[in-house]
Formats: structure tokens, sequence, C-alpha cells
């Protein structure tokens, strides 16, 4: 068994420290980065369902609607610019 030089030995210890903090701190930004992603998926999922439940009331009820008050306009036309009787 070779006898290191204590010089040597320190230097390997603080590379292997240096490593083991590099590795932490690739950990935390790992871990923040994931985070981030879940909570805006969230995020996403619910403005992608807010704005799915207002396309299907358009869709339900406004559109409808709108059809039903163009025909009432169209018909309200068609008597207004018939000649009047006496």
């Amino acid at each position: 068994m070779a006898v290191l030089d204590p010089a040597v030995r320190a230097r390997r210890e603080w590379t292997e420290a240096g490593r083991l903090a590099l590795s932490a701190l690739a950990w935390a930004l790992y871990v923040a980065g994931w985070s981030v992603a879940k909570a805006l998926r969230g995020v996403r999922w619910t403005i992608a369902a807010a704005l799915y439940g207002v396309g299907w009331l358009a869709a339900r009820a406004l559109w409808p609607a709108a059809c039903w008050c163009g025909r009432a306009v169209a018909l309200g036309w068609r008597e207004g610019s018939r000649p009047s009787r006496p």
C-alpha cells in the first residue's frame, strides 16, 4: 500500500467535497425545475378547464340565443319591409 503525500490527500478530499457539493446543487436545481413544471402544469390544466367551460357554455347557450336573435331580426325586417294596408 502506497503512502500518499498529505498535500495530495488533501487535494483529493477537496475534489471529492467539490463533487459532492456540485451533485447537491444539481439535485436542488433539478427538484426546483421539476416542482415549477408540476405547478405550471396544474395552472395550465386549470386555465384549460376554464376555457373549455366557456366554450361549452357558448356552444350550448349563447350560440342558439344568437341564432334566435338573428332570425327574429330577419323576420322583423321582412315584416317592416312589407307595404302597409290601410
